[in-house]
């Protein structure tokens, strides 16, 4: 059965890590980000994990873990421990209530999997084996890494900034299909991710000059 891939949008939604170790800082490296309302729960922490709870960042509960903790509605919980057999179970007890948790040390019985991911400003890509080889997963996002320019996050933010104006010229939906393709198109042909001077001016003549 395939996996469903997807952004999950957590800002302001209440996020459960349990661990404080090496483990748990992995996974709240790419949580942080996301402006979940974070809260770790590990009688110990790391000393990168506890600058984030001194700071604010995170809401800690310094105690071991336990199935009441579960029982707030956590939008995503992470079984983060150092301890396999425990994520595994922490993981089992989630299914059975329904929440979405990623277990460290078991993905057979994960709610979810985090892919590896590269980062160009608002351009995300994801790779994922599924759980079977976070090592192959990792090797994949550092040949992405090397081959994706930093300019693209640039351009995805123009493309969002003249949505509007794109929505207003071309009402016809199959049309405006057409231009974005297009668009998306000249900018990789001309190399436009490394070209950041003048974008609005080079994206206004392609619109004025497509034929729609």
């Amino acid at each position: 059965m395939a996996h469903y891939m997807a952004e999950l949008i957590l800002t302001g939604r209440p996020v459960l890590v349990i661990g404080g170790g090496q483990v748990a800082q992995r996974k709240l490296r790419g949580l942080m980000p996301s402006g979940a309302c974070i809260t770790v729960v590990a009688p110990h922490l790391s000393d990168e994990i506890a600058q984030l709870v001194t700071t604010g960042q995170l809401e800690h509960w310094a105690e071991p873990f336990t199935p009441t903790q579960l029982e707030p509605h956590w939008s995503l919980i992470f079984a983060a421990t150092g301890d396999g057999a425990l994520n595994r179970q922490i993981a089992l007890l989630c299914a059975e209530k329904g929440y979405f948790c990623n277990s460290a040390d078991g993905p057979e019985v994960s709610g979810f999997i985090v892919p590896a991911v590269v980062r160009r400003g608002d351009v995300t890509v994801a790779v994922s084996t599924g759980g079977l080889s976070p090592s192959l997963s990792r090797l994949l996002k550092e040949r992405i890494e090397a081959w994706l320019e930093p300019g693209w996050g640039e351009l995805a933010q123009l493309f969002g900034a003249m949505r509007q104006t794109v929505l207003a010229r071309i009402p016809h939906a199959a049309t405006r299909y057409r231009f974005w393709r297009h668009i998306a198109l000249a900018a990789q042909q001309e190399q436009r991710f490394n070209q950041q001077t003048d974008s609005r001016a080079w994206f206004e003549n392609k619109l004025d000059r497509h034929d729609y």
